[in-house]
């Protein structure tokens, strides 16, 4: 509480009742409008900041999607390949019967699968898959290389 000290008692409290009336008359003014257009500006960085947060979480969440779609196909082009092996070897016929070198290309919702199976020094079979896509301006593509021997 802000009060002054005189000497003379009237003059205090007078200036006392008037400087409480001062500030009750402030108090029911309310706030300016420099302090709302600040409250708003504060508010709408801090919105704004979030929005794009959660938009980058969305578009990195995207992506992912896309990188482990196209790992899961890629795998699945080298066991197709591992699984003629198998089936050759279950039939009794040689092990890379049907296995030939070549490329296969199959486009598969917007993914494309390129497969080559060649020789490798070691007598065995060279499988290298790449998966690639396009889809809704999210690019990438990933190669899966294995070598597969006969096992029998």
């Amino acid at each position: 509480m802000l009060t002054y000290k005189h000497t003379n008692k009237r003059t205090t409290a007078t200036t006392h009742v008037k400087m409480l009336k001062c500030l009750d008359v402030k108090m029911k003014r309310g706030f300016t409008i420099i302090e709302l257009m600040a409250a708003i500006i504060v508010m709408t960085i801090g919105i704004l900041g979030a929005y794009s947060v959660v938009q980058r979480v969305f578009v990195i969440t995207n992506s992912a999607s896309h990188r482990l779609t196209a790992a899961y196909l890629a795998q699945e082009g080298v066991e197709n390949v591992r699984n003629l092996r198998d089936n050759n070897w279950i039939q009794g016929v040689g092990w890379i019967n049907g296995i030939v070198p070549s490329s296969e290309t199959n486009v598969l919702l917007g993914y494309d699968r390129r497969t080559s199976v060649g020789w490798n020094i070691f007598g065995g079979v060279e499988v290298s898959v790449e998966v690639s896509w396009n889809i809704l301006g999210n690019n990438g593509s990933i190669t899966v290389e294995e070598n597969i021997y006969d096992w029998k």
